[in-house]
């Protein structure tokens, strides 16, 4: 069947400080012309499923702009998965016509000067143009329950274990070494980025801590959010709302602190109670440099992720072996993407929230 001339897309046309006020500014198009033409290196994708992230919202406020450039109007999202429908000619020795893919569009690999033919992001929206050497294939057939994959589960990749790309932090030290034996903490356990954390630094053996509320899950109060990374294999589950983890954990040598919270005393007050000399505390919430080398005794490793395939192909492997899996918190329709934007932005969701196109 031949691609149409024309589609859906979600699109901002400027930047607001106000995140809630950003999000209803958005504009529904529903006769924007089909991204094309088709590059040499990449692929045209008709969007199955869109995942969102908190950086789709977090590009709104304008913070962003000097590392993550956007050109207005703008079409937020960055993950996708569907089907392959135009293939370049270099990207046609890895890829064809009908292959299902899923990719994370990258924030810095999407958003820079001059953009790629695509545009930033793209994933809300009906069709998405996309560098080949972003996407993997992948032979799960319902794919709302990968579609989250690729931007959290490479960010939580990276931070434990560095990543099959040379990834350093934003202060130049480079990431995680999670391996067996490892005493790793992650604080925001329940979310996107920290359930797939768990299960993937327990995929190499590691002792995983980690923090989370005794607040019911969305789609299970018979659940709470404890028992939910519980499932996920943590051997030591910390209500955070309760208990101070510094102190629970004090003096126990930990190797890494995954921080996906972001609060300033996290890493100022607490975390030196608890990490091992040297010990690394590792954050994709909180980007306050200058304070983060005025701790002593450790090493605070701020840092964004680097989107590649290398990385999505291994989790994507894992989740087909049924050896990884990908909490879905609620899935939206597109015409939806406001409201889930909107559930994001509240920061209370299990999981990932999900679109589908």
């Amino acid at each position: 069947m031949a691609t149409p001339k024309t589609m859906k897309a979600w699109r901002l046309a400027a930047f607001n400080a106000d995140v809630p006020a950003a999000i209803d500014s958005l504009t529904l198009e529903t006769a924007l012309p089909v991204p094309g033409p088709v590059g040499a290196d990449e692929v045209l994708v008709k969007i199955a499923y869109a995942a969102i992230n908190p950086i789709d919202w977090k590009i709104f406020t304008g913070g962003y702009q000097e590392i993550a450039p956007v050109i207005f109007p703008f079409i937020p999202g960055f993950d996708i998965a569907g089907e392959i429908v135009q293939v370049g000619a270099n990207a046609a020795t890895s890829f064809k016509v009908g292959d299902t893919i899923l990719s994370n569009t990258g924030l810095l690999e999407s958003c820079k000067t001059p953009p790629p033919t695509g545009g930033p992001g793209g994933a809300l929206a009906e069709y998405a143009l996309v560098p080949a050497t972003l996407c993997v294939k992948t032979s799960v057939k319902d794919l709302s329950t990968i579609v989250g994959l690729s931007l959290a589960g490479q960010t939580s990749y990276q931070a434990l274990f560095s990543g099959s790309v040379p990834n350093k932090s934003v202060t130049g030290i480079p990431l995680g070494d999670t391996k067996e034996g490892s005493k790793v903490l992650i604080l925001g356990a329940a979310g996107g980025t920290g359930s797939l954390a768990i299960q993937l630094a327990k995929s190499r053996k590691a002792f995983v801590a980690c923090t989370a509320s005794s607040a019911p899950m969305p789609n299970n109060d018979k659940q709470t959010k404890m028992d939910f990374v519980k499932s996920l294999g943590a051997d030591l589950v910390i209500d955070y709302k309760t208990d101070d983890w510094s102190k629970v954990l004090a003096g126990k040598d930990y190797d890494l602190i995954y921080d996906c919270v972001g609060t300033p005393e996290y890493l100022t007050d607490m975390a030196p109670k608890v990490l091992k000399k040297g010990g690394k505390f590792v954050s994709i919430a909180n980007f306050d440099v200058a304070t983060g080398s005025k701790v002593e005794g450790l090493e605070f490793c701020p840092f964004m992720v680097n989107s590649n395939s290398a990385d999505l192909q291994d989790m994507t492997t894992m989740v087909e072996k049924g050896e990884l899996f990908v909490e879905i918190d609620t899935v939206y329709s597109l015409e939806q993407a406001k409201e889930a934007l909107l559930q994001s932005f509240k920061g209370r969701s299990v999981g990932k929230i999900v679109i589908k196109v």
